[in-house]
C-alpha cells in the first residue's frame, strides 16, 4: 500500500542547497525517480596559496574536519560514503554520495543539506561595517556585510575601494588593522601609489581573530 502511494506521488527537486560555514552553494536540480536517490557532493579543502601571494605559501592549512551532514525534511539520509567523520587534507578534494529518501507525498521546492564541521576551531565572524582613517578622517567604505565561520585566525582576503577616501597620486607607505585582526599584506604591495596602475580598488590579506567577533573592521592607511 506504501508503494501505491509513493507512486502516485510525485517529488520535484528545484534546487539543492548545500550550507557549509555560513554560506550556501546550489548544485542544481534533479529528477526523483524512486523513493531513494543519489546525491553527489563535490568538496575540495582549496589551498590557501591561491591567492597567489609568496607569504602565504609556508603556511600550511590543518586539515578540515567534516562531521556530519544533516538532510533537511521533509527529505531523509539513509547512507553517506565517504562515512563521517572525516578530515579532508590541504588540496584534498573528496566526493560524497548521499543516498537519501523521498518524501511519499507530492512535494516540489529545495533539497536542503547542511555540511557540518567540528565547530571547536571556528570563530563566527560578523563584520557589519568596514571603516578606513587618513588623514584624521574616517570613511565608511562598507558594501557588503561578512558574516562567515573562519578557522581561528585564518588569513583572508577583503576587497576595499579607496575612491573617496584617498586622493589620486596618494602614496600608501602604511596599514593598519584595529584588533582582534592584525595585517598581513596587500595587493599591491606596500609601498604603492593610488595611480592609473593600481586604482582604487586593493587586496588586504587579513589574519582573522581567535575567538567570535562581532562590529567593524577598522583600517587605517599612512
Amino acid at each position: 500500500m506504501a508503494f501505491e502511494l509513493f507512486k502516485k506521488s510525485r517529488v520535484n527537486v528545484t534546487s539543492i542547497n548545500l550550507k557549509w560555514k555560513g554560506s550556501v552553494h546550489q548544485l542544481g536540480s534533479i529528477k526523483i525517480k524512486g523513493r531513494t536517490f543519489e546525491v553527489r557532493i563535490p568538496f575540495q579543502n582549496k589551498p590557501q596559496d591561491d591567492f597567489n601571494m609568496d607569504f602565504l605559501k609556508t603556511q600550511k592549512k590543518p586539515p578540515i574536519p567534516i562531521k556530519k551532514m544533516d538532510v533537511k525534511e521533509p527529505f531523509k539520509l539513509v547512507e553517506i560514503t565517504p562515512r563521517l567523520p572525516i578530515e579532508v587534507n590541504e588540496g584534498q578534494r573528496v566526493e560524497f554520495k548521499a543516498k537519501i529518501e523521498a518524501p511519499d507525498y507530492n512535494y516540489e521546492g529545495p533539497l536542503n543539506i547542511d555540511m557540518l564541521s567540528d565547530s571547536s576551531d571556528l570563530a563566527h565572524i560578523e563584520i557589519t561595517k568596514i571603516m578606513i582613517s587618513f588623514n584624521g578622517k574616517t570613511t565608511d567604505v562598507t558594501k557588503n556585510p561578512m558574516i562567515s565561520d573562519l578557522q581561528k585566525g585564518q588569513i583572508f582576503r577583503q576587497n576595499i575601494h579607496l575612491l573617496g577616501v584617498v586622493d589620486f597620486e596618494t602614496t600608501i607607505n602604511k596599514i593598519e588593522i584595529a584588533a582582534p585582526f592584525s595585517f598581513v599584506s596587500s595587493n599591491p604591495k606596500l609601498p604603492f601609489k593610488v595611480d592609473r596602475k593600481t586604482g582604487f580598488l586593493i587586496d588586504l590579506f587579513v589574519q582573522g581573530p581567535q575567538q567570535n567577533y562581532g562590529g567593524p573592521l577598522e583600517i587605517r592607511l599612512n
